[in-house]
């Protein structure tokens, strides 16, 4: 029913004709000329009762009545032109609701309309009116409270509309208003006055012309505003142009004449024309494409004085001009093009954290840019913050929902110029808990206080007593706020995190976590991996770090492993394994060896990218010496003091990569204090060692520096460096001197004199992957060691008569070596030459020991180690009764170049491996233990695959033997095993996942069960007994999970949830004997626990967990009330590399526990849990890195 037509500072609403029918007289209005006065809104109310002229008087006497501002000459400046130019020729500033809304057609009768229409929102509108049959006619629409869905507001007031002619191509009508009135966000409008429209198109030659005649007051909020004059538009083929001239009046400001001009109809986004605006002096806005110039007659004399430029119309529209600065027209230059400044977090910002920005880009067309000058002006809730110009705001400014804003303010010398701002809405602040007499070590069964202070950075300190949310068992807290709680008197960790969950209490507050630490040292983890090599050099030590008498080997994986191996029955064992992931230096670079604590043992001190720790007892958990946010390269151990304690001199660098350019030199008691620090560039490698003739150490670099290390003096600088790559010092020519050996990672080996600064000798060596010294005997002088790289040897050399001569060369077995270490290893009273090699491949990585003689060395095949590639944690098993193992999957071997294998752990942590079960292509994981005939011997349920042929079996694990095997084909793929007495005959059947179809097998009698193929792929599932029927709980796909139950050759569904489980386990969540069935759905992070009966599943909650669950199994120490064990992803570190978290959590999601971080990721269908013979829980797991078995009774 209507259209939008622009007129000067509004969108007017005319009727659309054509859209609304009618007929009846068309005979004139008499306009009741008699003696009685008739009111200005009662003409307009009865519209039809008078004339277009008379209508035309009583509207601009109702909006000159309506007007009560000011009406002399305004005073011209930037800001008011600004705000004019919105007025009038923004459309988005003062937008007219929709009117003449309904369709009236059917109402019209005998030429007449009267009728009163409900507005869809509400209110009404009444129509009373005449119209011809020409669609000529007027009518009077009064609005009371009328809400239109398509307005959005309520209209109240009277208008009127006069139409003079229409036809197919021209209409020419009016339109009438009395305090027709609306409000938009709180804001009210008000509207009275008239306008006039003639409106055509010439269809011969195609041109159109709009002539506006307008005399219209209008006050929105506290401002009024009147506007009289005319706006025309024509437009033809050949030419365009628009034409305004008003009288506009600011209530609080005064008169301006404005005229306007464009060639196109374009405002307010037009590239050409002017705008003069005439007050007490005149202005003019001049387009210019894409800029805009502002220019001032300050004199009136007819020639502009000052002026500036607008950067475009958004510029001139929402810019910030009340402080552009005008200069002489002479002066004027291009202002800057600014944009907002950049903001990049990825974590939420609140009231703690200082937020910081920078530069979003400027560019000025005529002004260098080293000319220009920038700051910023922040914002807080809208309001400038004065003190703050820096890029930076300041941490405790703004508080919670509080909406901090900056801009970039870029000055030329005539311009000054603000950008848009950047938005940041801060974040709700966390609660800070603080304890108070919390003791320093916590011990198992201890009875203990302490108080448990919550501040909120959004409200201030001291906001009552906490409430205690989630803790341990126990666990009381008092209106003070003071915690009391006894410890658990056993555990599974040597240090186990007990967690409480703190909140203000407010609703919505946020849960405070903290974990309270027990350690008992006590409880000793059995941690093991297959046996690894260093990546880097100067990673293996051999020493005797159990205290038992014999020396170990000590090494590390240069990931996250710490390992102590011993040679046994003529081949390497892993006799321990640190269990968690060193704490706070991420990866693991090195270990080094030295007697830390003074008990005249070696300790293992343990170099990470980030810091440095020490063992001094492998019971113990390890100690933090220092962290760094640097990235720590390599490092070495001397007595640089001859105090009879190693000092610490490591190489860092800003990156994990490459070379690196500073040294720091520390003692190990006081790493904060630095006793040296040095630059040097272009490093790889660093060396100790006495090489000139006065007692002191020195530090040397293969980049070619010697430092003193009693002064810090430089005492050589050889410019082209010692080598390209690696650094040894030794005494290998037996003068009592230190030489210093340096080798290029291509090419040569050198060897030099600081002494003469100068080289002595060199030899060629194709490509040098480590180098290292020592002696091959007891009573020979020391040699040098060389490792090759790719394909190559390991060789000792020695120097005599300045010249490098070789002692030996030895196969290095595989490809490329690293940490060549001499050492009794075998403690047979004689060193040995160990390396790691096939690093430098994708694969197998190899431990290779050679016997070495003054003059020979012999490689041990026996002793060299092979390589486990990842494990899954399959169960407990006797061998033969009373004779128990702690059995492990191990899918692939040999760095996947080889295929599975199982492997026996006795509980001293001792075990044997299988030979290869099968290939194993489709790295099918899962197996699981059972004594399937009841013979006492342990078997066990695993896939077989070959190739890419999924096939499942049964072993028995006494001999490795295969019993029973269900071969298949590329289109079988073996996932979930496990053993259960599916037909309740006293003997553990399989149950097992093949691709799609559900499997239970009869083991020890041959026979297939029941088969069940799902519709969608597979997710988990879990089998229980409940009274006297056997249940499968089934998820796959996205959204089900189903209860089956056996039939004579498959399953019936009993029930159905729509759900997606990533895991099920049945559990007895309650104090009843029936089981509940709970459900990790991972699409939300939620868990879900289900009550269970023969014919239902029935959601009994469901709530967010804050923790990836990847595997979860009841806790069994209680027959009802359980709990879950779960293991997850520690925060989220989900890499090869990446740690994991054993927890003990509660149905409602509460934590209870949590291990420390456990080293590799989590396996799937790798926890297993059992209750001891002493009633404590006793958990065997795996990680892809580590098996592990927890409270063991040793």
């Amino acid at each position: 029913m209507t259209r939008s037509v622009r007129l000067g500072t509004i969108s007017i609403i005319a009727l659309s004709l054509a859209a609304c029918g009618g007929g009846g007289s068309d005979s004139d209005v008499s306009d009741n000329g008699g003696s009685t006065p008739v009111s200005s809104s009662s003409i307009i109310l009865n519209a039809k009762d008078y004339t277009p002229s008379r209508l035309n008087t009583a509207a601009k006497a109702i909006a000159n009545a309506q007007y009560q501002g000011e009406t002399v000459n305004a005073e011209v400046d930037i800001e008011l032109v600004q705000e004019a130019f919105n007025l009038l020729f923004n459309d988005s500033v003062m937008t007219v609701p929709e009117l003449a809304e309904q369709d009236f057609s059917n109402d019209v009768n005998g030429g007449s309309i009267k009728k009163t229409y409900t507005c869809d929102q509400g209110g009404s509108v009444a129509y009373d009116g005449k119209v011809s049959d020409t669609l000529t006619g007027t009518i009077a629409m009064n609005y009371q409270n009328c809400w239109l869905y398509s307005n959005g507001v309520a209209i109240s007031g009277s208008t009127a509309i006069a139409i003079e002619s229409v036809s197919d191509s021209a209409v020419k009508y009016s339109m009438y208003f009395d305090s027709l009135t609306w409000t938009i966000e709180g804001v009210p409008h008000t509207l009275s006055g008239v306008v006039s429209i003639d409106e055509g198109f010439n269809e011969t030659n195609g041109s159109y012309h709009v002539d506006t005649s307008q005399h219209v007051a209008f006050t929105i909020g506290a401002e009024q505003y009147k506007l009289t004059g005319d706006y025309d538009i024509s437009d033809s083929p050949n030419e365009s142009l628009n034409h305004a001239e008003l009288d506009f009046y600011v209530g609080s400001k005064g008169k301006l004449a404005v005229e306007a001009e464009a060639p196109e109809y374009l405002w307010p986004y037009m590239y050409d024309g002017e705008v003069v605006i005439a007050g007490d002096k005149t202005a003019t806005l001049l387009f210019e494409q894409s800029t805009i110039r502002y220019l001032e007659d300050t004199d009136n004399d007819g020639t502009y004085d000052l002026g500036t430029f607008i950067i475009g119309a958004h510029d001139l529209i929402s810019g910030n001009l009340a402080d552009r600065s005008l200069v002489a027209i002479a002066a004027m230059s291009m202002p800057p093009t600014v944009y907002a400044p950049d903001f990049y977090t990825w974590d939420n910002v609140d009231t703690t954290t200082p937020i910081t920005v920078s530069p979003g880009y400027y560019n000025d067309s005529d002004t260098d840019y080293e000319d220009l000058s920038f700051s910023y002006r922040w914002y807080l809730n809208g309001v400038l913050v004065e003190d703050v110009t820096g890029d930076t705001f300041p941490a405790y400014r703004a508080v919670f929902n509080d909406v901090v804003e900056v801009s970039m303010v870029v000055s030329d010398s005539a311009n000054t110029v603000e950008s848009d701002r950047t938005s940041i809405t801060l974040s709700d602040a966390p609660a800070q808990v603080a304890f108070e007499n919390l003791p320093e070590s916590v011990s198992p069964g201890e009875y203990i206080e302490f108080r448990a202070i919550v501040s909120d950075p959004d409200l201030g300190d001291n906001q009552g007593a906490p409430t205690l949310v989630s803790a341990p068992a126990g666990a009381t807290i008092n209106e003070d706020g003071l915690i009391s709680w006894q410890a658990p008197s056993n555990q599974l960790f040597k240090t186990q995190l007990y967690e409480f969950g703190f909140s203000t209490g407010e609703d919505g507050a946020e849960v405070v976590k903290t974990d309270v630490s027990v350690t008992n040292n006590e409880v000793q983890e059995l941690a093991r991996s297959g046996i690894e090599v260093p990546k880097m050099n100067n990673s293996m030590v051999v020493g005797d770090f159990d205290h038992d008498g014999d020396n170990e080997v000590l090494s590390t994986d240069s990931a996250n492993r710490v390992f102590l191996l011993s040679y046994q029955n003529g081949s390497y064992n892993q006799t321990w394994m640190y269990p968690y992931k060193i704490e706070h230096g991420e990866t693991v670079k090195q270990v080094l060896s030295t007697d830390f604590d003074n008990d005249d043992y070696p300790d293992i001190l343990v170099i990470s990218e980030h810091g440095v720790s020490i063992v001094t007892d492998i019971d113990e958990a390890a100690t933090t010496l220092f962290t760094t946010d640097n990235f720590i390269h390599s490092a070495v151990l001397g007595d640089i003091d001859n105090d009879g304690d190693d000092e610490l001199a490591y190489l860092y660098s800003s990156r994990d990569y490459g070379d690196a350019n500073d040294i720091v030199v520390v003692d190990l008691n006081s790493p904060e204090s630095p006793l040296f620090t040095f630059t040097a560039e272009n490093t790889y490698e660093i060396a100790l060692g006495n090489v000139d003739s006065d007692a002191q150490l020195e530090l040397v670099t293969n980049s070619g520096l010697v430092y003193d290390l009693d002064t810090g003096e430089n005492q050589w600088f050889l410019n082209s460096g010692f080598g390209s790559h690696h650094i040894a010092v030794a005494d290998i020519n037996g003068d009592g001197i230190d030489e210093i050996v340096g080798a290029d990672s291509w090419s040569y080996i050198y060897v030099y004199s600081a002494q003469d600064k100068s080289q002595i000798t060199s030899v060629e060596n194709f490509n040098t992957c480590d180098i290292s010294a020592g002696k091959l005997t007891d009573d020979s002088n020391p040699v040098l060691l060389v490792g090759d790289c790719q394909w190559g040897n390991v060789h000792a050399m020695k120097l005599s008569n300045n010249t490098l001569t070789s002692v030996f060369s030895v196969d290095m077995v595989d490809h490329g070596s690293t940490s060549l270490t001499l050492g009794d290893a075998d403690n047979d009273g004689l060193n040995e030459l160990l390396w790691g090699t096939g690093t430098t491949s994708s694969g197998e990585d190899l431990l290779v020991t050679a016997d070495v003689t003054a003059t020979s060395a012999t490689i041990k095949t026996t002793a060299t180690t092979h390589q486990l590639d990842s494990f899954n944690a399959a169960g407990w098993a006797d061998l033969y009764p009373g004779d128990e193992r702690a059995v492990f999957f191990v899918p692939s071997t040999g760095s996947g170049y080889d295929g599975s294998k199982v492997l026996l752990m006795e509980n001293s942590g001792n075990y044997i491996t299988s030979e290869e079960i099968s290939s194993n292509w489709d790295d099918s994981s899962i197996a699981v233990t059972t004594d399937y005939n009841n013979d006492g011997a342990g078997d066990l349920f695993l896939p077989s695959a070959e190739t890419y042929d999924g096939a499942f079996a049964a072993m028995r694990l006494n001999d490795f033997s295969i019993q029973y095997e269900i071969t298949g084909d590329y289109s079988n793929d073996v996932s979930v095993i496990k053993a259960f007495d599916f037909n309740n005959d006293g003997f553990d059947d399989a149950v097992y996942v093949d691709g799609r179809t559900l499997k239970a097998v009869d083991v020890n009698n041959q026979v297939m069960l029941a088969t069940y193929t799902m519709p969608q792929y597979f997710r988990d599932f879990d089998i229980v007994a409940m009274n006297g029927n056997v249940y499968v709980a089934l998820s796959q796909g996205d959204d089900i999970t189903q209860l089956l139950k056996p039939t004579t050759s498959g399953f019936s569904i009993q029930a159905s949830a729509d759900i997606s489980c990533a895991r099920l386990a049945f559990i007895n969540a309650d104090s009843d004997a029936a089981a509940e069935l709970a459900c990790y759905n991972n699409q939300n992070q939620s868990l879900v626990i289900f009550d269970v009966t023969d014919t239902s599943l029935t959601k009994t909650s469901d709530v967010s967990v804050s923790k990836v669950i990847v595997d979860m199994v009841a806790n069994p120490v209680t027959a009802t009330e359980q709990t879950l064990l779960v293991t997850t992803a520690r925060e989220d570190d989900w890499s090869h590399y990446g740690a994991s978290e054993l927890s003990e959590m509660t149905v409602e999601g509460i934590s209870i526990w949590k291990s420390p971080a456990l080293i590799g990721p989590a396996r799937s269908y790798s926890l297993h849990a059992r209750k001891s013979a002493e009633g404590s829980l006793e958990v065997m797991m795996a990680t892809s890195r580590v098996m592990y078995w927890l409270g063991r009774v040793n």
